[in-house]
């Protein structure tokens, strides 16, 4: 999961857009209180005036007559993927948590600024108008929301990006334009919403969650709106990777009892044979007062020593090619050395069954 994070999207049902749509306050909500979902980001695209407009004589508003057509609500810096690192300067005391309040402030562009010989750190009046999309299609209609003042808290770079997505004047706290719905009884929608999978091991509670909020699959074939009702995971990769690591393991689980005796036969075989031209040592410690469970512990503690240095110098050696932590090494180490050492005991139990007098003779 650290490695290939889940990323997903709000887009429209045939899956051509992924922003300037309508998607619903209830659906950003439940993305917000989802314990399934983890660095969201939403926006809503809104238009602005430095004067001051009356709500009678905004009806014929559009595009061209505002001074600040393009400007976007976001609920952090990371909402506007086109900006580049380090764009943003705040005027002292403002941070980037200025966009993730409710605050009525905002950030414009440094050709705004310049334009209009205004300077971060500036208040301004402004007319703020909501966008529409009549008969669900492309054409926007700017809708009068309300006269504000608003400080202008920082600066961003916004000369024109190659293949940018989108190019903003005035970035606004969406939580405060979320607020100025709320005072207006304007229902509030978002114009995309991004965000990655908290655990991409509960997939399918992820999955279920956004089910319920309405959310579906993307159909290629539905006709075009400006609605943002479809949800598009991006999966595949983990889900192929995940399934490949899967049967890797079910494979391993099948063939762990035979590794375990191999392991165990290798023990016993290397310490039988090792431990065959030692009886005579091993009688003469009889001979002399040693208990047979005390020559067996000795024999078994070198035998250990032996073992356990030769596996830290295999993960010595090992980790010159690969990355090892403290983990990996007990989750190898420790199962191969119980395994081999059960082998061990096994061939010390055998080698003590012998007459010490019979070898003592042999030897004289």
């Amino acid at each position: 999961p650290a490695a290939i994070p889940i990323n997903a999207r709000i887009s429209n049902l045939n899956g051509s857009l992924n922003m300037h749509m309508k998607i619903k306050d209830s659906v950003i909500s439940g993305i917000e209180d989802s314990k399934y979902v983890a660095d969201y980001d939403y926006t809503e695209e809104v238009g602005a005036a430095l004067t001051k407009i009356p709500e009678e004589e905004a009806e014929d508003v559009d595009q061209g007559s505002l001074d600040f057509p393009f400007c976007l609500g976001v609920n952090r810096e990371e909402a506007y993927p086109d900006l580049m690192p380090n764009a943003i300067s705040y005027v002292d005391g403002y941070d980037r948590e200025a966009l993730e309040g409710d605050e009525p402030v905002c950030l414009m562009g440094e050709n705004e600024l310049k334009e209009r010989n205004l300077k971060a750190g500036d208040s301004v009046w402004m007319t703020v108008f909501y966008i529409s999309y009549p008969n669900d299609n492309a054409y926007k209609v700017y809708k009068w929301m309300g006269i504000y003042e608003v400080k202008i808290v920082g600066s961003f770079k916004n000369d024109f990006i190659e293949d940018a997505n989108r190019t903003e004047q005035v970035l606004f706290p969406v939580k405060w334009l979320q607020k100025l719905h709320a005072q207006t009884d304007v229902p509030f929608f978002a114009d995309s919403a991004r965000f990655r999978v908290a655990d991409p091991l509960r997939l399918k509670n992820f999955k279920a969650e956004m089910k319920k909020l309405g959310l579906l699959s993307v159909i290629s074939e539905a006709n075009y709106s400006q609605r943002g009702f479809a949800l598009t995971v991006y999966d595949e990769t983990f889900i192929k990777t995940a399934t490949r690591l899967n049967e890797n393991i079910s494979l391993m689980k099948m063939l762990m009892p035979l590794v375990v005796g191999i392991v165990g036969l290798l023990g016993f075989v290397v310490s039988y044979l090792l431990l065959q031209s030692r009886r005579p040592e091993f009688a003469i410690m009889r001979s002399l007062g040693v208990s047979q469970k005390s020559c067996f512990f000795i024999l078994f503690l070198e035998n250990a020593v032996l073992e356990l240095a030769g596996s830290l110098a295999g993960v010595v050696v090992a980790s010159f090619f690969i990355e090892i932590n403290a983990p990996i090494v007990c989750a190898v180490v420790l199962p191969f050395f119980v395994c081999y050492m059960t082998g061990t005991s096994v061939a010390l139990i055998l080698l003590g069954r012998f007459s010490v007098m019979q070898v003592l003779t042999a030897l004289d």
